[in-house]
């Protein structure tokens, strides 16, 4: 799945403004026209569409090249990964958004294959006064949820190796 090149676009967009099509239409009536137009050419290529996204799915949106994988869900959000990405992203679990995305079977960047750390690692920053656990880790990266408050924040392992104490044995009590 890709978009037409910006010259495609460009030259699709004039040659329909050019035409009947447009006489006699107001103004928000050509934008809507336009507007739907590109939402149906970024739907035209999709294949076969995402369904509802949980940990593993892997899948292509036509903004991007790139194949994004679905690291780490609850409720509201998903943390989204790529095999180059030193932190992914947050984005919506139920929105509008998956309808212009596609299944893949890419296996590149898939979670899960950090070397340096597992899902269940304990880390401390700060001299131990913030606490975390990795729940979810990427190629380069891991997901880590705050002991206290439960805030998550992704960070690289060059971060975690830099700033962060690895955990080891028993759980310590302030």
């Amino acid at each position: 799945m890709a978009l037409p090149t910006r010259a495609k676009q460009i030259q699709e967009v004039a040659r329909w403004l050019d035409s009947e099509a447009t006489a006699d239409k107001s103004l928000d009536q050509i934008a809507t026209a336009i507007v739907d137009g590109y939402h149906k050419l970024l739907l035209k290529e999709l294949k076969k569409p995402m369904v509802e996204p949980h940990v593993g799915h892997a899948f292509k949106w036509p903004v991007s090249g790139k194949v994004h994988h679905v690291a780490w869900t609850d409720d509201e959000r998903v943390w989204i990964v790529t095999a180059d990405s030193n932190y992914g992203w947050f984005g919506p679990k139920r929105s509008g958004f998956w309808g212009y995305t596609e299944m893949s079977t890419a296996k590149a960047g898939t979670p899960g294959n950090n070397p340096q750390w597992q899902v269940g690692d304990r880390a401390s920053t700060h001299q131990r006064e913030f606490r975390f656990e990795v729940v979810a880790t990427g190629d380069k990266f891991v997901l880590l949820r705050e002991a206290r408050s439960g805030e998550l924040r992704p960070e690289s392992n060059e971060y975690m190796k830099k700033f962060y104490h690895r955990e080891t044995g028993a759980e310590i009590e302030w």
